[in-house]
């Protein structure tokens, strides 16, 4: 009877070598829970690692109200670190709006695990502001 091979450590390359780490939701501006944002504040998502730019659309980073999916253009910084979403109209003042982001996979290929945060807006605009 042959020896029984060992079992690998789960966590670990065959080779050995340390798994690379997750890619993660580091941060999104508007922060979670946040009153008060202007109107047409953009949003941005800091990833820890770049994201894969074909991952990258307006079904997978997306802002919701009351209505739906707030229409939106999506733009990846040059390090491809930082996920902006514009909108193409203004938010809703008062009301609960959502930051969704789903489908993302980083540079290597490996999904990015799925996020959800909220934010409400004011009544102001940037523009409002100026004197």
């Amino acid at each position: 009877m042959s020896p029984t091979p060992p079992l690998p450590r789960l966590g670990w390359r065959a080779n050995g070598a340390e798994p690379a780490p997750p890619c993660l939701v580091l941060r999104v501006d508007p922060a979670d829970g946040v009153a008060g944002v202007f109107r047409d504040a953009p949003v941005a998502v800091r990833l820890s690692q770049p994201a894969d730019p074909a991952s990258i659309s307006s079904q997978t980073v997306r802002v919701q109200d009351p209505d739906g999916d707030v229409p939106g253009f999506v733009h990846l910084t040059k390090d491809a670190c930082v996920v902006i979403w514009r909108g193409q109209r203004l938010l809703l003042p008062g009301v609960l709006h959502f930051v969704v982001l789903s489908g993302l996979r980083d540079a290597r290929g490996t999904a990015v695990a799925s996020h959800m945060s909220r934010f409400v807006p004011c009544s102001l605009t940037w523009r409002d502001l100026d004197p």
